[in-house]
């Protein structure tokens, strides 16, 4: 079957409809049905039904089952052909991310705007969806890299790349009731009466630190996506809990204060699927994004502990080092570390260097000086 029945297959789900489709892909629409109809004699089902009266084009279990895979085969055709090309010479190709919806904005504007100005025969495509969303967008192949504000070292089908810190804040609207102008910080027990809005990829944080605190909180609705948590915010109906990174603006509507008594790591993510290759055209965007958006290179000791059924004190005491050096290296902002050190734990883990750290070819400027 050739790949492009698959591609025009594609464009009928995505456009919604035949006529679309056809304007889209520059092909008559007899010759769409066609090639529609013998892909369901090829796989012996139906694919799609087009109700009576209606437009509206819906996929059977079959097609719904073809449709991931055929994102899934033509993005393995994009990858190979921009692979061959960068070979040939030149940084072509499309580059698919999965992304929340509330972090498009910032993204663009923090790294993707330059990135594209850079290499400019690269595409760039951002899937807009929930966390959920965007870890099966990644598994079906149909994104390769993830921009997740929610941490996913512990699930074992992805590799955590880079990280960078933020920091689990209350957002106020600026005419807002429960704001108080005089306080930079706010604590969890300043909360407890207060109706909150919060995302959910915090939520469990957030309800820990209360629980910790003997604390209550009032929350009147949990949302899948940041920027529909902030909408509370906005309408003056809640005060938001949500991640956000250092220096980033929220808009002039929005107040932010740090909760002071919510110690729990925070942090925004890149990833991809874990022993899946990347793409030439992912490898560059790499490289760019750790050069200009400063992140923390990752350290899976986490990960190699988890594994070898061995807690971090206990490595302690066997290395000779004290847990505050090891939660250094755990952050992945150690500057250095002895070489007698890193031996010592290598050996005491079974494992090698390259099990725990990671290095991308880039120094850091301070290094390059």
């Amino acid at each position: 079957m050739e790949l492009d029945n698959y591609r025009n297959f594609l464009a009928i789900i995505e456009a919604g409809s035949f006529t679309g489709a056809a304007d889209y892909v520059h092909i008559a629409q007899p010759a769409l049905s066609k090639q529609l109809r013998a892909l369901e004699n090829y796989f012996g089902t139906k694919l799609i039904i087009t109700t009576r009266g209606s437009r509206q084009i819906l996929l059977t279990e079959a097609g719904r089952v073809l449709y991931q895979k055929a994102k899934y085969m033509c993005a393995l055709e994009d990858l190979a052909k921009s692979e061959i090309e960068n070979i040939m010479g030149g940084v072509v190709g499309t580059l698919r991310f999965s992304i929340a919806n509330s972090r498009s904005a910032l993204f663009i504007k923090s790294s993707l705007k330059d990135f594209c100005a850079l290499y400019p025969n690269i595409k760039c495509e951002l899937f807009e969806a929930s966390i959920n969303e965007q870890t099966q967008q990644m598994l079906n192949g149909i994104t390769e890299l993830g921009i997740l504000s929610v941490p996913v070292e512990h699930q074992d089908n992805f590799e955590v790349l880079f990280r960078r810190d933020e920091e689990l804040t209350a957002v106020f609207h600026k005419n807002s009731v429960f704001l108080d102008d005089s306080k930079k910080v706010v604590t969890l027990k300043e909360l407890e009466d207060v109706p909150l809005s919060i995302s959910s990829g915090c939520s469990e944080i957030f309800l820990k630190a209360c629980a910790q605190a003997s604390i209550v909180p009032r929350i009147t609705c949990t949302s899948t996506t940041r920027s529909t948590t902030l909408e509370w915010t906005r309408a003056k109906a809640a005060v938001s809990i949500v991640p956000v990174e250092p220096g980033e603006d929220l808009g002039e509507e929005f107040i932010t204060r740090p909760i002071s008594d919510i110690k729990a790591d925070v942090y925004k993510t890149v990833v991809k699927v874990k022993d899946r290759p990347l793409s030439v055209v992912a490898q560059h965007f790499l490289k760019f994004y750790s050069k200009t958006r400063n992140s923390q290179q990752v350290c899976n000791l986490d990960e190699v502990l988890k594994k070898k059924g061995m807690t971090s004190k206990e490595l302690c005491r066997q290395v000779g080092i004290t847990e505050a050096n090891l939660s250094v290296l755990r952050s992945g902002k150690a500057k250095g570390i002895r070489l007698h050190t890193m031996n010592r734990i290598c050996y005491f883990l079974q494992c090698d260097v390259g099990d725990i750290l990671k290095f991308d070819g880039n120094l850091d400027e301070e290094e390059g000086e």
